[in-house]
């Protein structure tokens, strides 16, 4: 969805939203306490605007895989070295992401009218049932929060209570 805002309309708006994760001065230590805060699932957390701007669900899911991070576990058991990694993987996603041009799975288009070239690299999103390239094990899909989760359970392990997966 697009939309034209006044800059007084979206200076209400950004004010909402959170900090930017390609901010370099945006840190770890900031993003730790964050996901601390939460008894959410960390997926769920990075798709809060509120929480961190910028980051869908595609990009959350291949940032939680890349960090070896299971998408429901609990926000608030995330350790910091993982934080560092998740933040880090996060990062890397984003900017390939635009250096691709996006991600087109169906219909989305840059503005030039161009495809995005992201689908390629992507390790889980939208492969549910076919081959983990890491691990060989076989990539899940849940759905939670209205939207699916993608993950390979040998590579992203739910771990006792920091996971809160309920089928």
């Amino acid at each position: 969805r697009v939309e034209c805002l006044s800059s007084k309309d979206w200076l209400i708006r950004s004010e909402k939203m959170g900090p930017e994760p390609l901010d370099q001065s945006f840190t770890v230590d900031q993003f730790r306490k964050g996901l601390g805060a939460s008894q959410s699932p960390v997926r769920s957390w990075l798709l809060d605007q509120r929480r961190i701007a910028g980051i869908g669900n595609i990009y959350a899911n291949e940032a939680l895989y890349l960090a070896r991070i299971h998408p429901k576990r609990r926000a608030s058991t995330i350790r910091r070295t993982e934080a560092m990694a998740l933040l880090e993987n996060i990062r890397q996603v984003l900017q390939g992401a635009i250096r691709a041009g996006g991600t087109t799975l169906r219909d989305y288009r840059t503005a030039e009218g161009r495809e995005g070239k992201y689908a390629k690299r992507l390790c889980v999103y939208g492969r549910d049932g076919e081959a983990c390239a890491r691990c060989g094990g076989e990539i899940g899909r849940i759905v939670f929060g209205g939207r699916s989760a993608f993950y390979c359970a040998n590579c992203q392990p739910a771990r006792g209570p920091a996971h809160v997966y309920r089928p």
